[in-house]
């Protein structure tokens, strides 16, 4: 597999997987990634930032071994590869491979999808709030005195 449909896939299959998991977890009394305002007082490996409306950046660590592969022969070309150490079967090709293998270690920042209800519960909180802000706001320019 390609180095750029395995990291693809893996990010697919997590996001993926969030978003399965938020229903069934809910219908247990939990709550798959809430809303919120990350408030990252020590640094959170994990944690990268906060993007919108509760919705935190994750960083995913990848560290790969792959394979850095140049062909020689009809279909030549370079290819970097997830290294599969067992390989079974033949394409049928003639070509000469020159194979290395390295380790890679990325990170790749993550926005996941947010639980719905505790978006909205955040949402009506913010909303509340809001309308408080502006509501002292409007009682302090009219509570004042006024000299006759």
């Amino acid at each position: 597999m390609e180095l750029k449909d395995f990291v693809k896939e893996t990010l697919s299959q997590i996001s993926a997987g969030v978003a399965e998991a938020m229903d069934e977890v809910r219908e247990n009394g939990g709550c798959v990634n809430p809303a919120a305002f990350a408030k990252v007082k020590v640094p959170e490996p994990s944690h990268f930032g906060a993007y919108e409306k509760g919705k935190n950046i994750f960083l995913v660590d990848f560290d790969v071994a792959v394979t850095a592969t140049k062909e020689s022969g009809t279909n030549a070309g370079a290819k970097l590869t997830v290294a599969n150490f067992l390989s079974l079967g033949a394409r049928g090709e003639s070509s000469q491979n020159n194979v290395t293998v390295n380790r890679i270690a990325f990170k790749v920042p993550l926005v996941l999808p947010v639980d719905p209800e505790s978006e909205a519960q955040m949402n009506e909180r913010l909303e509340n709030a809001a309308k408080k802000r502006a509501e002292r706001k409007g009682f302090q320019r009219t509570s004042g005195f006024q000299q006759l």
